[in-house]
């Protein structure tokens, strides 16, 4: 899947949902995920072989299924280094590696990160012909978080939502609602994400605090921060304990060990791709925590217009299909739905417009520092 959370979300790396080849969720102290910088071919920029320009490209594994066709489609030649964390992409860009990446895909979180700190070039709507295809959504994300000054700095790519999921053979339909998570009825059968973001969120849209997730960043206040503590306390003996990973969580959801937890949808879209049909994915009528990555390209990039020409083929209908696969992870364009089988659909394709409307992207926390001591607190209560 895809994954990653560093600021209130370092979560982010966890974010996006397919733990297995990809992100590292955090540990219960809210620290960045692990690094996971593989081996990739950086070179300079422009020098290609033949005299055809190169763009160096900074993301997630499943990006480099796409090589082959990006240069079928354009007259570039693209070389991928794989990364594990958003928070690792920023942290080396912010330390001179932008000189040697044209492409960087983060999560959204990171944008504003990247845009503050003087490291990306603005989209050329023109040349990013497929954004406008998008969904609705997905642009008004980006006129919030990643536009300045009349100027957009980032493109989102692809996404997916956090919510909770159960074992279908043992919970019964019901109204998605947090609330089961803390309800006695599944006493000792029930897990929360081991992340001091992902699951006091989860607690504070539980308690209502919807109207804190609204701004720039999530605004709990003191009190709803000491509420949503003892809540988590006093939720604790319902628990069967605190889930750190993505294999963690599909491999103990098949032995059995719980019955309903936290989860990211990629999670069970995974399961579902490998032949298990019962479990089932709810997003709660309090709200989804929604992760989408979303492309930017550095301002030292001496090939900016050809980098921004990569960037429209990662959401191009065919090319957005085929990493929706590789990716368990819907596009942001639609279109894609047309390149994939109904089955396919279900699972990484197109989403009903309204369903996104109740998704609350993932954004920087205000007073953070608050939020990890009351984890620190939750933890060993």
């Amino acid at each position: 899947m895809p994954k990653s959370w560093d600021d209130s979300g370092d979560e982010s790396e966890t974010a996006n949902g397919r733990g297995n080849d990809r992100r590292t969720f955090l540990k219960a102290t809210g620290a960045a995920g692990a690094l996971g910088l593989t081996a990739g071919c950086v070179g300079g920029f422009g020098g290609g072989s033949g005299g055809t320009t190169t763009i160096n490209i900074l993301t997630w594994e499943e990006y480099a299924d796409l090589k082959k066709d990006i240069e079928s489609r354009l007259d570039v030649e693209v070389k991928f280094t794989k990364s594990t964390s958003s928070s690792k992409m920023f942290s080396s860009w912010n330390s001179g590696q932008n000189s040697q990446y044209d492409i960087a895909v983060p999560n959204n979180n990171y944008v504003p990160k990247m845009m503050d700190a003087g490291l990306v070039d603005s989209v050329p709507e023109d040349v990013v012909s497929n954004y406008s295809d998008t969904y609705d959504v997905f642009k008004g994300f980006a006129d919030n978080q990643f536009t300045d000054g009349g100027n957009m700095y980032g493109v989102p790519i692809r996404f997916g939502w956090y919510g909770y999921s159960y074992d279908s053979r043992k919970v019964d339909d019901h109204e998605p609602t947090y609330a089961k998570l803390f309800s006695d009825e599944y006493e000792g059968n029930i897990v929360m994400y081991d992340n001091h973001f992902k699951a006091m969120s989860a607690a504070a849209l539980y308690l209502g605090h919807r109207d804190a997730f609204e701004g720039d960043k999530i605004t709990l206040s003191e009190d709803q921060i000491s509420e949503v503590k003892q809540t988590m306390i006093d939720q604790k003996p319902l628990l069967q304990g605190y889930v750190a990973a993505d294999p963690t969580y599909i491999k103990s959801l098949k032995q059995g060990n719980f019955v309903i937890g936290q989860s990211g949808r990629n999670e069970i879209v995974e399961m579902w791709d490998n032949g298990n049909d019962w479990p089932e994915m709810a997003a709660p009528k309090e709200g989804s925590l929604a992760w989408f990555e979303s492309a930017v390209v550095s301002k030292e990039s001496q090939n900016k217009e050809t980098a921004w020409k990569v960037v429209n083929e990662f959401i191009a209908p065919e090319l957005g299909a085929k990493l929706a696969k590789v990716g368990y992870s819907p596009s942001v364009n639609p279109n894609t739905q047309n390149h994939l089988s109904d089955e396919e659909n279900e699972m990484y394709g197109a989403v009903d417009p309204s369903r996104l409307q109740e998704m609350i992207p993932f954004k920087a926390v205000e007073n953070e520092d608050a939020w990890i001591k009351a984890w620190e607190e939750i933890k060993t209560a």
